[in-house]
């Protein structure tokens, strides 16, 4: 059973509480509805003393992210997921450069060349997204949990040992780069390897699968109880781009891209997905079984306008 997250008045998090008790504050006005996906309530009321820690196990990748968070007091699992990382920056990046080298090759008005514009961090753009995704999931889950620690699966090949050199690995430079930042964010940082999370996930008798690789993380190989969904969290682009030619309409029938919605198909039956696209005659959505699956706009409910996250069931 799904857990449900829990803010006082004041946006501090509580213990997530059992749907049903959820429900009756909900109907006794005690509480009110901040976010669907993942389900969350405020009270109507401060909490003096809130309880509770979590920490997060996190198997870390260059496509696919794990994430679970973890009561430490009761050993329950209240949310386990993948995070699905964009590819499409270096790409990007590249078409960008071409645009720019076109401008001062027809000797047109155009911006000066940079040769070292990474002020601050020598991480490449591609690889700083990744690990900025992650930052994202832990900052907007950490206004629903009191989260206080992380543990993150490292690399195991020792580049500094080996004739590569100190940061020949990308990955490594990568994990270092997180461990800074959520030091940053007061959280107390812990790594292991990827053959004690092997080993931790088979003693707890679960399958190969990201989401279960950061329960063995964040457990340590402990026996724990799942009281969560399976979830898909895909970052959402921070910049648009406005004259994209594909791009017909930014909203339609009061539906934007990227929104949550519910719909009635005639034979998946009932359908939540995030918007990709706002065709003529029906909307596509990302699903847990396809990323461009028709619908009718007539059969089609918003759930939630989303931020920087967008979150579905797997």
């Amino acid at each position: 059973m799904q857990k449900v997250f829990v803010i006082d008045a004041e946006n501090t998090p509580l213990l997530p509480c059992h749907p049903a008790r959820a429900r009756k504050l909900l109907d006794s006005g005690k509480a009110e509805l901040v976010q669907v996906l993942p389900f969350t309530i405020r009270l109507k009321r401060k909490v003096d003393n809130p309880i509770g820690s979590f920490k997060v196990g996190i198997d870390d990748g260059a496509r696919h992210v794990g994430v679970a968070i973890l009561n430490d007091k009761t050993d329950e699992v209240v949310f386990k997921g993948q995070i699905d990382l964009r590819q499409d920056v270096k790409l990007l990046m590249e078409k960008r450069s071409a645009y720019r080298r076109g401008r001062r090759n027809r000797k047109t008005r155009h911006r000066k060349p940079r040769f070292d514009n990474r002020i601050g961090s020598k991480l490449a753009p591609s690889l700083r997204c990744r690990k900025d995704s992650i930052l994202r999931f832990i900052t907007d889950m950490q206004k629903r949990v009191n989260i206080i620690s992380v543990t993150i699966e490292e690399v195991s090949f020792d580049h500094a040992e080996k004739r590569y050199g100190k940061h020949f690995s990308q990955v490594e430079v990568g994990k270092l780069y997180l461990r800074e930042r959520f030091a940053g964010l007061g959280l107390e940082v812990e790594t292991t390897r990827g053959w004690i999370t092997k080993q931790y996930r088979e003693a707890m008798g679960l399958s190969k699968k990201h989401s279960n690789d950061a329960i063995a993380i964040a457990a340590c190989g402990e026996e724990v109880a799942i009281s969560s969904k399976e979830w898909l969290i895909k970052p959402r682009r921070s910049k648009e781009w406005e004259k994209n030619p594909t791009k017909k309409c930014s909203e339609k029938e009061g539906l934007r891209h990227y929104d949550i919605v519910k719909a009635r198909h005639r034979t998946r039956g009932e359908v939540i997905g995030s918007i990709r696209s706002l065709k003529q005659n029906a909307i596509t959505i990302r699903t847990r079984f396809s990323d461009n699956f028709a619908v009718s706009y007539r059969k089609t409910k918003l759930l939630q306008r989303p931020g920087g996250l967008i979150f579905t069931h797997y």
